[in-house]
């Protein structure tokens, strides 16, 4: 997690922010190279008549559970140029759904990046004795499968449907509602309407404004287990890559079946603000508890949400045969990545190296020359007190 770099000053706190929004970009990138068929957190459903492959380039969340009632950030990019894909999201209960901003993603990326660990260097980039650097995301009609509509709404940019019921129901609805389902994605919705679970179609308006910066949705429902669906990425067509980050009182880890089946990786666990981070996205400010009212027995805010603890996961379609469930990691040490870079100490432009080397020099030039002075007054009050006795 280490990386080391050279630089002749400490990088400010805005380059921090801006190594972040590097490593978000490269994140986007690498979802062009590696598109996904579905996504962990929904199927992505595309238009009749374009089933190509996914429009996912990258998937990010942000989870947290408080009073029984988890909420999901959900940031997605997809394709600008295929309006008609479609995001099914499954949620144990019936979830409220809002539009969130991508600040608040983007600001958890910034906060836990790596931290600057400075080395201090006294000699430079000079030709000699310089060290060198090293170089170190409407129901149905009647005798139709029961259907419910809990809402249909137009949020930000998209057409957002929430259903319950039967799943012929639900697949009935889409598809009279120009949603088609692939068959690998179709028979997936059996498994969580027989557990009663609520579906979320989003798709984006017709007279959507489209760019890069997709803003993200939020999904609030009653749960008494931290959850993040995944069991729709059994009909992916690639490897599935996905970053959570779960705001809790302690340090969280994985406690569904398929964790063992991928690779997980916890690159970041603690507290920001332990780190000289001061949250500021007002949805980030709600979901770590600044903003609940102190106690007034100790002065402190009840409940607060400050442990972020990261995930990585990656993992084949195969893999994700349950949802992604997780639970209290008491054990877990913090986890705060760092990088390293080197800070040239000068004075008026000059390694101090090269100062002190040049200083020695002197000091050494001057004790000699007071040796030699010592021992030429020496001589010459020997060569006086023998001319003296000799007269």
């Amino acid at each position: 997690m280490t990386a080391t770099l050279r630089a002749r000053r400490r990088l400010p706190r805005a380059a921090s922010l801006a190594l972040a929004g590097l490593v978000v970009l490269s994140q986007v990138l690498l979802g062009v190279a590696n598109p996904a068929g579905a996504c962990a957190c929904g199927a992505f459903i595309d238009p009749v008549g374009q089933r190509t492959e996914s429009a996912v380039l990258q998937e990010t969340a942000v989870l947290s559970l408080r009073d029984g009632t988890q909420s999901i950030v959900m940031g997605l990019q997809l394709d600008t140029e295929r309006t008609g894909s479609t995001l099914l999201m499954p949620t144990p209960s019936v979830p409220e759904v809002s539009a969130a901003q991508s600040g608040t993603l983007r600001e958890m990326a910034a906060a836990t990046a790596p931290r600057e660990v400075v080395e201090y260097d006294i000699w430079g980039d000079f030709p000699f004795l310089a060290g060198s650097g090293e170089g170190g995301a409407p129901g149905a009609g009647a005798g139709a499968p029961a259907v419910t509509v809990h809402e249909q709404a137009r949020i930000g940019n998209y057409d957002v449907a929430v259903l319950g019921g039967e799943a012929d129901g639900v697949r009935d609805w889409l598809g009279e509602n120009g949603y088609d389902l692939a068959d690998p994605v179709s028979s997936l919705i059996d498994p969580y309407a027989q557990e009663d679970w609520t579906f979320t179609a989003v798709r984006y308006a017709e007279d959507a404004v489209l760019s890069g910066d997709v803003e993200p949705l939020r999904f609030d429902f009653a749960t008494d287990e931290l959850i993040y669906p995944a069991r729709f990425s059994h009909a992916a067509q690639s490897t599935q890559h996905i970053q959570l980050f779960v705001l809790s009182d302690e340090p969280v880890e994985r406690t569904d079946d398929s964790a063992g089946k991928q690779q997980v990786e916890r690159p970041w666990i603690g507290d920001p603000t332990h780190h000289d981070w001061a949250w500021s996205d007002a949805t980030l400010r709600e979901l770590v508890g600044e903003d609940l009212p102190e106690d007034p027995e100790s002065g402190l805010q009840d409940d607060q949400n400050r442990i972020v603890t990261e995930f990585w996961i990656s993992g084949e379609p195969e893999s994700f045969t349950t949802d992604l469930t997780f639970g209290a990691d008491a054990e877990a040490e913090w986890e705060i990545p760092t990088y390293t870079t080197t800070e040239t100490v000068t004075v008026a432009g000059i390694p101090v190296g090269y100062l002190l080397v040049a200083a020695g020099i002197v000091t050494l030039l001057a004790l000699l020359g007071s040796l030699i002075a010592i021992r030429s007054a020496r001589r010459s009050r020997s060569l006086l007190r023998q001319e003296r006795a000799q007269s």
